[in-house]
């Protein structure tokens, strides 16, 4: 197994474990469903880096099917099921500075997984900020940097139950 589908298992046991949060509402939060988009924008040296992205989306109660997209990137399914889909998109070197991604159907969970990789030497450490939406709304943002040379995958974990929340690992 590669590191990339080992982040990718790493990333769907912290996106089960989001949904199972003993919370008193997880009863409530189960039945929540929402198209998620998330806009990235990438720092001003952003041809200097190439990405890695995975991107899952979790149903609590089921429901996804094999005809599942994440629109505005072209991505590879790689576990496709009701309840989980992962899917796995390069953008090498990265071809603008604003990215968007969004869910062709309404989810409880999304996940984005980036491994930036520098693609000259010497290049400054890329920053990212990511945007959620549910709904056209602005719910949560997160500035991440990626430092050269360091492939060290950063997860962030979406929860539609608690849209001003996002779980970082």
């Amino acid at each position: 197994m590669n590191k990339f589908n080992q982040l990718l298992v790493i990333a769907s046991i912290l996106l089960f474990s989001a949904c199972g949060k003993d919370t008193p509402d997880v009863e409530d939060s189960k039945s929540v469903k929402k198209v998620v988009e998330v806009k990235m924008t990438f720092g001003s040296n952003y041809p200097s880096y190439g990405t890695n992205f995975g991107l899952q989306v979790a149903s609590i109660d089921g429901g996804l099917n094999s005809n599942f997209r994440f629109e505005g990137i072209t991505s590879t399914p790689s576990i496709v099921d009701d309840a989980s889909i992962i899917h796995q998109a390069e953008m090498s070197p990265i071809s603008s500075s604003s990215q968007s991604i969004k869910t062709s159907t309404p989810v409880s969970i999304f996940s984005i997984t980036t491994i930036a990789t520098n693609l000259t030497e010497n290049t400054t450490p890329l920053t990212a900020t990511y945007e959620f939406y549910i709904d056209g709304k602005k719910t949560v943002e997160k500035s991440l940097i990626f430092q050269p040379n360091d492939y060290a995958a950063k997860v962030l974990i979406f929860n539609v139950s608690n849209p001003s929340e996002l779980i970082e690992n």
